[in-house]
């Protein structure tokens, strides 16, 4: 048997109600190269255990005021990876197989035999490596598929960007705004009460919601003027163009984006396009992307027309509060202000948002334009 020191978590303690016994059975312990001290009734392993570690315990499970089998549930209560063997002069099954249940490593009737100790301490110690090593090789492994789940969501989001922007090559809109959309919505999904997780799906589907821009012409996409009735009819075939490229997947992801394309036009007041719905008929994911990508499009420069002042900007989302956006989440986005301006000043839209791998968001009425182009 190796010797360990007093800092050492192999430690022993004996407990024992006859000091004559635990003596005893402390200096077997220590003769056999272990660190080893020896007290008398639970109080004073009480004591003696919060001041110093120990890899394994021998209780005498039948002392007074408070019995092993009690001690033995606070002590794993407490220090659960401390090994513990019931030491008693009964040869009652019972109380055995109560301790084992309770999470004693073994079971030793007195009198105890040298060797017999020896061997089921060295068992108990080897039990309680195997269980720590476990606990921390598991650690590992959990850790490293954090790690690579963390780097195939940013390459997965990196990819979806990047599609997006290709697809949307020939508008204006900028990658940055595609990043932009997708943290706004995240912030706003996350108080409107959404769920972990699916306020990760809006910020990945998000970007996806001008996807069906990819079927309009040029002619009309590009046009720096107002647009007139019949090309801003083909202009709001977008929202459907995208929701039947995103349609057929299993995706959770796809799935809320499709939503999001086919709906994020649609108005509160039921004005809206392409279905005109109304209310909480339109997908709160929608009513999200509504609100930010409004926000951001009119803040920045656009084909058809320079970027409005914020102060503007904000009129006009109030404005339509109740009439264009939903009025909870209108409130909501002006409560986040400074959170929002942090993600819009963070991310200018003449960045190359990819070159340094970037995919987390930097730390710190008809109120819309008179032709509808908020594009």
């Amino acid at each position: 048997m190796h010797h360990v020191d007093r800092a050492s978590d192999g430690a022993l303690l004996v407990v024992d109600d006859e000091p004559i016994v635990g003596a005893l059975l402390s200096r077997w312990l220590h003769d056999a190269g272990y660190f080893s001290e020896a007290v008398t009734g639970a109080p004073a392993a009480r004591e003696y255990l919060q001041q110093h570690s120990v890899g394994l315990v021998t209780l005498d499970i039948t002392m007074p005021g408070c019995s092993g089998l009690d001690f033995l549930d606070e002590l794993k209560q407490t220090q659960p990876d401390t090994a513990v063997l019931m030491l008693t002069a009964e040869g009652d099954a019972s109380k055995a197989i109560r301790a084992l249940t309770a999470g004693a490593c073994g079971y030793l009737i007195k009198p105890i035999e040298r060797e017999e100790l020896l061997v089921q301490v060295g068992k108990g110690l080897e039990h309680r490596q195997l269980v720590i090593e476990n606990r921390e090789h598991t650690h590992r492994l959990e850790e490293k598929v954090r790690e690579q789940t963390r780097a195939i969501r940013i390459a997965h989001e990196e990819t979806i960007h990047r599609l997006v922007r290709a697809s949307l090559f020939r508008d204006t809109e900028t990658g940055a705004h595609i990043q932009r959309t997708g943290w706004y919505s995240e912030l706003l999904a996350a108080a409107a009460g959404w769920d972990a997780v699916h306020v990760e799906e809006i910020r990945l589907a998000a970007p996806m919601h001008d996807i069906g821009k990819i079927g309009i012409p040029d002619a009309i996409l590009r046009k720096p003027g107002k647009l007139s009735l019949d090309e801003l009819a083909v202009m709001q075939t977008h929202a459907e163009l995208g929701a039947r490229i995103l349609s057929g997947s299993q995706s959770a992801i796809l799935g809320m984006a499709q939503e999001i394309a086919r709906c994020h036009h649609e108005r509160w007041d039921g004005q809206g396009y392409p279905a005109g719905l109304k209310g909480i008929e339109i997908p709160e994911s929608a009513r999200i992307v509504a609100v930010v990508d409004a926000y951001d499009a009119l803040t920045h420069d656009r084909v058809y027309r320079p970027a409005m002042p914020e102060p503007v900007v904000l009129k006009i989302m109030t404005e339509g509060r109740g009439t264009h956006f939903d009025p909870r989440l209108v409130d909501l986005f002006m409560a986040l202000l400074p959170e929002m301006r942090a993600i819009a000043d963070g991310v200018a839209d003449d960045e190359e948002i990819f070159s340094e791998g970037r995919t987390l968001p930097p730390s710190s009425g008809n109120a819309l334009p008179s032709d509808g182009r908020q594009r």
